[in-house]
């Protein structure tokens, strides 16, 4: 599979231009394509993304690296890339055109338009035809959304489904994105798209919607204060998500401040002449934090308990004793309750059979008054099995705002909130403890830091200072960020309670409440079912990524890469030990470029790869080997859009038996601020020619 073709009118800088690439052949895989930055490589990529899935692909092209604005959208970007000429001289249309070939005589053509107004504002109308194209033949045009044709369907089936496109198609900016986050993230978000993620939780805030418009158009209910309710609860939902995203990246700066310190560390034991002084220093320093941690351990563990138990504690028994007696007598009688209506058909099935029965035979006949007072002896002697209720059961219900399972946990937690002075005491007392070991590695360390023979240690202790400086702050705050986060998480809890019993009143009134049930369900196993779909993946992936990673890395000691379920990466060497690198520029980047790789190869999908500004940050021998990785797999079409420091005259030479077409993108000035490029075919940086 193969582009073979993208065609340009009208989009950006470029007015009118034919690309025209051949089939992978001879070993001859890498299409090449140069241009400064500005002239219109990015261009291509945010191009193809349009053209092959037009509105959807603002989600996928941001996923990719290219910036976009969330805020305007769809039109924006449109208006945006509509060509400045076209705009002065009062043209209408702008078209993508790109064609795939699946063989030399199949192959689909897809070609997507916008109209737009002579202001040059967008019309919001556009068009995507497709044909196929069997031994040159075009076949019967078809338009996306008509005729139950739809271009994605055929997509996800002939080249690449949107949500793992960016894996094929991706700026290299996307790898220095990734580079630069934590790789739990980078691996939990590859595998996302893999396994569609996406889509998933698309589908469920579209459930979500359906049911809210739903449940508006039911009558006899208080629909404002179900709006209300859920208007308050997704508030506090988009606040508590908001404190985990937080939580999320303190996290993930507080691990990299501890990587900081830990080089630091080992710059100090260096610049020291390893003596042992400096290595107790940074044992003291962690033992001082796993202390530190001890400890606010334990005072979260008090602050809960004095939040949650106290309170209970200060209540009289007698009130407490009331509290938990009226639960427990309304168990009993919802219990009995439930028994009542689960005999209940029996009883009518008893009546039928009584009527149905004609053995013996009964003469004379019984008269309709006599009938009527055997049906009454029969209902006042069924109701006597139930009636009165059992002496234990509630007489009254007091507690109807708690559902049967509410109960049954209020009950668990009255019967396990004891809360004796001991168990504060002996808290406080480790707490003290620890305070007071944590002041006397203190005063060690400051003792110990104290050594500086020649003055090199100063400004890496300073910067030590600094780092556990930040460290320190960020602990403290994650503390009061996770008292406010498990307090946001209670005030969702009550709230999703009575919003779902306001809702269950809406849906029992409503003839379609079986059909928000579904939903509803549909929607909850989404929930279970995304954090269960990462072991599915994760070894292949891992394999994958170990493969990639040995090709690409210049350092010879990598034998295999482990990712866990959480997507935590180990990699080992070859002694099956963990191995440490240091966290530069260049292995994270390799890194993220393995993830990439890895998933592109998971995915199954042999698609062509079309990569921009591919070299971004690499050294000299990562970009010869990535170079390598690129043309390895002789079948698979490469694009790779290069700046003239990327892949430059030396990289040039290292490919070229590999590549089978190149162009050099110029730009000039036509006024206005207008640009207009022009793509030379056969042609590279410095005059080169094929």
């Amino acid at each position: 599979m193969w582009i073979s073709r993208i065609e340009l009118t009208n989009f950006k800088s470029y007015q009118h231009q034919n690309f025209g690439f051949p089939k992978p052949d001879l070993g001859k895989n890498v299409v090449l394509i140069g241009g400064m930055n500005g002239y219109g490589k990015t261009t291509l990529l945010e191009a193809l993304y349009l053209c092959l899935y037009g509105k959807d692909a603002m989600t996928h092209l941001a996923r990719a690296g290219l910036k976009i604005d969330d805020a305007k959208g769809y039109p924006t970007f449109l208006e945006r890339a509509f060509n400045g000429e076209a705009r002065r001289e009062g043209r209408d249309t702008m078209l993508v055109r790109v064609v795939i070939n699946k063989t030399q005589s199949k192959a689909i053509d897809i070609t997507r338009k916008w109209y737009f107004r002579s202001n040059g504002t967008w019309a919001a109308e556009e068009e995507a035809i497709v044909r196929e194209v069997k031994k040159d033949i075009p076949g019967t045009p078809r338009v996306d959304g008509r005729n139950n044709f739809h271009l994605a369907d055929m997509l996800d089936d002939f080249l690449v489904p949107a949500h793992i496109a960016p894996f094929f198609f991706f700026d290299g900016e996307e790898v220095k994105k990734l580079a630069d986050q934590g790789r739990v993230e980078q691996v939990k978000q590859g595998l996302e798209g893999l396994l569609g993620v996406v889509l998933l939780r698309t589908l469920a805030q579209r459930l979500h919607n359906f049911e809210i418009q739903k449940r508006l158009g039911v009558n006899n209910v208080d629909e404002n204060k179900i709006l209300q309710l859920s208007e308050s609860l997704q508030n506090n939902e988009t606040q508590l998500q908001e404190l985990r995203d937080k939580e999320k990246a303190v996290n993930n700066r507080i691990e990299t401040l501890k990587a900081q310190r830990e080089t630091l560390f080992e710059r100090i034991t260096s610049a020291g002449g390893a003596c042992s002084d400096v290595a107790t220093v940074k044992d003291l320093v962690e033992e001082r934090e796993q202390l530190r941690g001890e400890l606010r351990s334990k005072q979260k563990e008090l602050e809960e308990a004095l939040v949650g138990k106290l309170p209970f504690h200060l209540v009289s028994k007698d009130l407490l004793g009331s509290f938990k007696s009226q639960l427990e007598a309304e168990t009993r009688y919802f219990s009995w309750e439930a028994d009542k209506r689960s005999l209940e058909p029996r009883r009518n099935e008893f009546e039928s059979a009584f009527h149905e029965q004609s053995d013996p035979e009964i003469d004379p006949a019984l008269t309709n008054e006599q009938l009527r007072a055997i049906e009454c002896r029969i209902e006042a002697a069924w109701a006597s099995l139930f009636y009165p209720p059992p002496d234990d059961c509630a007489s009254e219900v007091v507690h109807s705002y708690l559902h049967e399972t509410q109960r049954d946990e209020a009950l668990s937690f009255l019967n396990s909130m004891s809360l004796g002075q001991q168990e504060i005491q002996e808290n406080l007392n480790v707490q003290h403890s620890l305070s007071q070991r944590i002041s006397e590695l203190g005063r060690k360390i400051s003792k110990l830091e104290g050594i500086d023979r020649d003055g090199t240690l100063t400004t890496l202790k300073e910067e030590l200072q600094g780092v556990q400086s930040e460290l320190d702050q960020l602990v403290d705050d994650s503390r009061v960020d996770d008292r406010r986060l498990h307090a946001l998480i209670s005030q969702v809890k009550a709230q999703r309670a009575e919003y779902e019993r306001e809702k269950k009143k809406l849906d029992d009134s409503s003839p379609i409440r079986a059909l928000l049930e579904k939903s509803e369900r549909v929607r909850v196993t989404i929930d279970k079912l995304i954090p269960a779909l990462f072991p599915l993946k994760v070894k292949k992936l891992a394999k994958a990524m170990t493969d990639v990673y040995r090709q690409l890395a210049h350092k010879n000691q990598v034998a295999k890469i482990e990712i866990g379920n959480d997507g935590s990466t180990t990699i080992l060497g070859k002694s099956g030990k963990k191995i440490s690198f240091d966290r530069s520029a260049g292995e994270n980047q390799i890194f993220a470029t393995a993830l990439i790789a890895g998933l592109a190869e998971v995915s199954g999908v042999k698609a062509p790869m079309v990569v921009d500004t591919p070299l971004g940050r690499l050294d000299s021998m990562h970009r010869s080997n990535i170079l390598d990785f690129w043309t390895k797999d002789k079948e698979r079409q490469v694009l790779l859009l290069s700046q003239d420091e990327e892949i430059d005259q030396d990289f040039y030479k290292q490919i070229k038996d590999n590549v089978s077409k190149t162009y050099l993108l110029e730009h000039i000035d036509v006024g206005d601020g207008i640009g207009r490029t022009t793509a030379i075919e056969d042609a590279y940086f410095n005059g080169s020619h094929q």
